[in-house]
């Protein structure tokens, strides 16, 4: 994908998700349908349609399959940059998943997914391995996955190459009192192999020469995430998260998010949420150069920049059924890249779900 909206590689570190499932009776599961639409006003429009399924075996297993499709449109600046005219693809992928719960309690997932699109291609595969302590009080979860990626280039057959990452992440739980849960996880990435954008051109010598971008052949990434979420009355809940992340290109970041929960009588619910993020540059962005490095990007993912995040989202349920709706802003500011000042996104979805 051009602008690489689509990461190298992502666990959405699910194991209570997993354990969850395996509570319900027999022969019993859940279908989900969402779809979401994201656009800003650099002129990119992403819309994903995503269905998932899961039953729960007779055994202490349950399988879960999941099909999503991106659709992307952009003629953003970063597109320009890279001497390209607005583009539009399609981004497809399938996955299978399977979770059980083993001796001594311990719930355990594994999973493998695939995408394809027309310069880039990902097969991942995941598991975790989680187990409750002390009357389940305390959680402890363990998550790992490789993404072999496939590196492409549109209408050029002869250019390919690939990236391989690496992703573990350690959790833990704790409920400090009946109103009270904290918890804490740490994420170490490794990755190989080709990092830059086949498309990108970087300007050396005052704009007079253009080179391709060149980025590290290695990366390592590594975050901390703390989290707590409180009760501060019978029907409405409270939660917030901090992320510090850093990496030995020189990146380093922070999050801040807060959300309250509102339950609206017996059907209806109500989430508010905003978040904070602020990012420093790599040690060797540069929006320009003045003669030819070794590694050299302009990449504005790579550069300077923060971002603040609003919004809603409204549930409804009743029975097996329920739906929601959710809508975010976004608002971006580059703080060293002159040809895109800031941008400003909004992101929505609706989703419904059967259980039985």
């Amino acid at each position: 994908m051009r602008l690489q909206l689509i990461g190298a590689c992502v666990l959405l570190f699910a194991p209570a998700a997993g354990a969850q499932s395996l509570e319900r009776e027999p022969w019993g599961g859940a279908v989900t349908a969402k779809v979401a639409a994201y656009q800003d006003d650099d002129d990119t429009t992403v819309v994903t349609s995503l269905v998932d399924g899961e039953l729960r075996l007779s055994v202490p297993v349950a399988i879960g399959v999941h099909a999503l499709v991106d659709a992307v449109s952009s003629a953003s600046v970063d597109v320009v940059s890279a001497a390209t005219q607005r583009w539009t693809e399609e981004r497809v992928e399938a996955g299978l998943r399977s979770s059980f719960r083993g001796p001594a309690a311990i719930d355990a997932s594994l999973g493998v997914s695939g995408s394809t699109e027309n310069d880039w291609s990902s097969t991942t595969v995941r598991g975790s391995v989680g187990r409750d302590f002390a009357e389940k009080n305390t959680r402890l979860d363990l998550a790992a996955g490789y993404t072999a990626n496939r590196v492409g280039r549109a209408r050029d057959p002869g250019f390919e190459d690939d990236l391989g990452v690496v992703v573990i992440e350690a959790g833990a739980t704790q409920l400090l009192d009946p109103r009270t849960l904290v918890g804490v996880a740490a994420t170490l990435s490794g990755s190989r192999g080709f990092h830059a954008s086949p498309y990108r051109t970087v300007l050396v010598g005052g704009g007079r020469f253009g080179f391709p971008e060149t980025l590290p052949d290695e990366r390592m990434r590594g975050a901390l995430t703390v989290r707590v979420l409180r009760s501060l009355a019978r029907r409405i809940g409270w939660e917030a998260s901090y992320r510090a992340y850093a990496d030995d290109w020189g990146v380093r970041s922070q999050t801040l998010a807060s959300s309250l929960a509102f339950e609206l009588g017996r059907s209806w619910d109500l989430r508010l949420r905003a978040r904070g993020y602020y990012q420093w540059a790599a040690a060797f962005y540069r929006e320009e150069y003045d003669e030819p490095l070794a590694y050299m990007t302009s990449d504005r993912e790579l550069a300077t920049f923060w971002d603040v995040e609003g919004g809603l989202k409204l549930g409804w349920s009743s029975g097996p059924f329920a739906i929601d709706a959710k809508a975010d802003a976004i608002v971006y500011r580059f703080v060293d890249f002159a040809r895109l000042e800031g941008r400003v996104a909004l992101v929505s979805s609706l989703g419904a779900a059967f259980t039985w």
